[in-house]
């Protein structure tokens, strides 16, 4: 979460009026190291928990809720230096909270009814591009503004984290569906 921090005291003002002074990039850039990290342990720790065999309920629904916390700020703090600076829109941002709260809701009725939801091959993925985008982001942000490739490879990842990430919700109706199909079997008459 020391990433969200960085991102947080960042000079917004200055960022939206594209004015990047040094300090700005010394905190883009230690927000970028302490995201990189955060990832990395992301990726390390549900098998190492698997191999340790130390998985719960309480893993599996946790895990998930601080990825969102930390693509979810981080989408919504980089949406705060504007458009302009970042490529990210305002209604990227709801794209990705939307289907982040139907996910958790699913998760949570799932994990109720005594039924394990981990994560799918879909919301991995869904998980590598958004973190992908927000690197790419902050790396862009601070150091290639004036570099076309980088801008391209910056919106290209934006875009890709976006689509697959509403795309991504798709996967999760069968389960949906297979829930309430099971409440309904268990209510009462």
């Amino acid at each position: 979460m020391v990433y969200l921090a960085l991102l947080w005291i960042l000079d917004h003002n200055a960022l939206a009026a594209d004015v990047i002074d040094e300090k700005q990039i010394k905190i883009l850039d230690w927000a970028f190291v302490m995201f990189v990290i955060a990832g990395v342990t992301d990726v390390i720790d549900g098998p190492l928990a698997r191999a340790m065999d130390v998985t719960s309920q309480f893993g599996r629904s946790f895990d998930p809720f601080i990825d969102k916390i930390l693509t979810g700020g981080g989408f919504i703090l980089l949406a705060m230096m504007g458009q302009e600076l970042t490529s990210i829109a305002w209604w990227m941002v709801i794209v990705v909270l939307v289907r982040e709260v139907l996910v958790t809701i699913m998760r949570s009725m799932s994990e109720s009814q005594g039924q394990p939801f981990g994560a799918s091959w879909a919301g991995k993925l869904k998980m590598f591009l958004q973190s992908f985008a927000i690197g790419a982001v902050m790396v862009v942000t601070a150091h290639l503004q004036e570099t076309p490739w980088a801008l391209w490879v910056r919106d290209i990842s934006i875009w890709l984290a976006v689509i697959f990430t509403a795309l991504s919700a798709l996967v999760y109706l069968p389960r949906l569906k297979a829930m309430r199909k099971k409440d309904q079997d268990i209510k009462p008459l």
